[in-house]
Formats: structure tokens, sequence, C-alpha cells
């Protein structure tokens, strides 16, 4: 019974890997990266390893490379991937018929609640300097296309006081996005976040001539 026993567990092993092998290559690609934004939050770049990720995916270390040339290659698509669910956090669709003061907050606290959500990868985010600044500023361009209408609307109501909606955009949204980055700590993000939130709130009201109530 216990050579039987073997045989069936070996015949289980074989099938998994049988299953994990057959998995279309963007799905396999997919796992990494999302294997690997789990391991950088938890544990940083530094101490993360392309075993580390392997093991977690029950798989070997070859297959990552098999995507990946090195774990800077994994970094950056996990940089880049995080970068786009932020940007289509952004762009989920907003009514046209609320002012634009209204629309403002909400992609502001859009964008805040999902730093939240994710603040041990963006505690993290600092250790790939050089990917960062390139993705940070793909996703500033984005958050700026999202931005502008909403400056332009709130200038047609005279609720926002500025004379250029897309300088005011690229001013606003590039220098609070890399200032946010440079100055994340590795620890308390969360509380860090909450501080500038509430500096970014004060900017806007500023740099848009936005009038108390």
């Amino acid at each position: 019974m216990a050579l039987s026993k073997n045989k069936f567990s070996e015949d289980e092993n074989d099938r998994s890997r049988k299953i994990r092998i057959s998995k279309e290559p963007d799905e396999r690609r997919q796992e990494i990266v999302e294997t690997a934004l789990e391991m950088f939050s938890e544990k940083g770049y530094e101490n993360t390893t392309i075993q580390n990720i392997a093991e977690r995916m029950n798989v070997s270390p070859g297959l990552c490379y098999r995507y990946f040339k090195s774990k800077t290659e994994i970094f950056a698509a996990t940089s880049e991937y995080y970068a786009i669910q932020a940007v289509e956090q952004m762009k989920i669709p907003i009514s046209q018929d609320i002012p634009a003061i209204e629309k403002l907050n909400l992609v502001i606290n859009r964008m805040f609640d999902f730093s939240v959500n994710h603040h041990e990868f963006e505690s993290r985010y600092n250790e790939g300097s050089s990917i960062r600044a390139i993705l940070l500023d793909d996703v500033a361009y984005q958050w700026m296309t999202v931005m502008i209408p909403i400056i332009e609307q709130g200038m047609k109501e005279k609720t926002f006081s500025c004379s250029n909606a897309p300088r005011t955009a690229q001013f606003l949204i590039s220098g609070l996005i890399h200032t946010f980055h440079a100055e994340m700590p590795a620890e308390n993000a969360k509380e860090y976040m909450q501080s500038f939130f509430d500096f970014t709130q004060d900017m806007l009201v500023r740099v848009l001539g936005i009038k108390a109530d």
C-alpha cells in the first residue's frame, strides 16, 4: 500500500507540473508579475529573490527566467502593472453632470485610496529609482489627461482661477507625484500618505485659486 501511495503522489505531482506548463505564456507572465508584487510588498526589492518568487508560485526559478532575464526586469514589469492599475482607477467614468470641484475631489480621493490600499508596495517603490522615474512620468501623463478637462470645466464654472489648464495640470500632477514618492518612508507609510493628502488639498486650493466656501 505504501508503494501505491507514493506512486499516486508522484503521479499527482507530474500532473500538477503538466498543468502549470500548459498555461498560456501571457497568463504565466502575469502570474509572475502579480506574485512579484506580493513579494516586493512584503520583503522589499533588495530582500526578494527570484527563488522567493518561484517558491511562492510553486515552480522552478528557471520558469521565471523564461520570461524575465533578471530581478530588475521583473521589478520593472511589476511597477508597470501597478502603474496601469493606478491609471485604471483614475479613469473610472465620472458623471458629466456634477460640478468640477466634486470631480476633482473624487479623482484625488481615488488616487489616495488606491495608494493607501497598496501602501506596502508604495513604501518599497523608491528602491528602484531609475525604473520608478520612468513609470511615474507615465502615470503623471495619464493623470493629466484626466485632470485637464476637470480644470477646464472649473474655469468655465468660475470655481477655478487659472489661465492655462494643461500647464496647470502638468505643474500640479508631475510635482505632486514625484514629491509623493521621493519622500515616501519605509515605515509608517499610511500616516505619511494622510499628511500628504492634506498637503495636496492645500496645494490644489492655492494653485487652482479655489475660493473657500
